[in-house]
Parts: structure tokens; C-alpha cells; sequence
């Protein structure tokens, strides 16, 4: 299964030992998930970490090295309305990479959150773990 992990999921994960972000990419080890992100996320991630203690740091180092790194897709061949053009590089490169995209960004993809686009899901990280448990699938402890 690829997963695409936006800058918000990707800060999360660092910030806190504790919660779904996190578990992402505790069970990606174990899975068969492929954990997908874009230099577009990865300079988010890199702006937003200047806020945050050192240790953070060095946790994003660590998810940073378990992440397949594809590139940024700015445009695609189907008419899309989507209103934010700073997240567009989010979902164009993950409706051409991956399965599911995985995102905090309520603001931003809020009316997109359990939907599809072009077939690519759009959920939370917890969306995501608790409808793979739920179907006995590769999300179940």
C-alpha cells in the first residue's frame, strides 16, 4: 500500500511519540506500507521545525530516512477545483504516487477527508489505522 504523508502528518510524527502519525509509521516497519512524501512536504516540514526543540529534530531525521522521496507533480491531466494552490502539489504528486494520502490539514482538505479523488483516499492518519483495523487488514495490531 502507498501512503503519501503531508507536512502535517510528517511534523506530527516528530513532535510526539504518541498518536496516529506516529503509529503510521511505527506499523509502516512491519506492513507492507510504502510511506511516500515530495521535496515540497520535506521543505514544509524543514520551515515549520524552527519552532520546535532539538529532539524534534533529530526524530524528523529519523522518519526523514524511512521515507521514499518522489518528485513534486504540479499539474495533472484532469480538471481539478481545488482551491488552495499551496496544497496542490500535495495532492497532484499524491494522486500519482500513492493509494492514500494521509493529512492533518483540516483547514485545507477538511471536505476532503474520508472522500476520494480520481480514486486516491484522502483520510487522517487515525482515519486510516482505524478503517485498516477494522477490516482485519494491514492496519490491524
Amino acid at each position: 500500500m502507498r501512503l503519501f504523508v503531508d507536512s502535517s502528518v510528517l511534523i506530527a510524527a516528530a513532535a510526539s511519540a504518541e498518536g496516529a502519525s506516529r503509529e503510521v509509521f511505527h506499523r509502516a516497519s512491519t506492513r507492507d506500507w510504502r510511506l511516500i512524501t515530495t521535496p515540497y512536504a520535506v521543505a514544509e516540514v524543514t520551515r515549520n521545525l524552527a519552532g520546535f526543540a532539538a529532539p524534534v529534530t533529530a526524530t524528523w531525521l529519523r522518519l526523514r530516512a524511512r521515507l521514499d522521496l518522489v518528485d513534486d507533480v504540479l499539474t495533472i491531466d484532469k480538471p481539478a477545483v481545488f482551491p488552495v494552490n499551496k496544497d496542490r502539489p500535495i495532492l497532484f504528486s499524491a494522486l500519482a504516487t500513492a493509494d492514500v494520502l494521509l493529512t492533518l490539514d483540516r483547514a485545507d482538505f477538511g471536505r476532503l477527508l474520508g472522500t476520494h479523488f480520481y480514486g486516491l483516499t484522502i483520510m487522517t492518519p487515525g482515519m486510516w489505522l482505524v478503517r485498516e483495523t477494522e477490516a482485519g487488514g494491514e492496519g490491524a495490531s
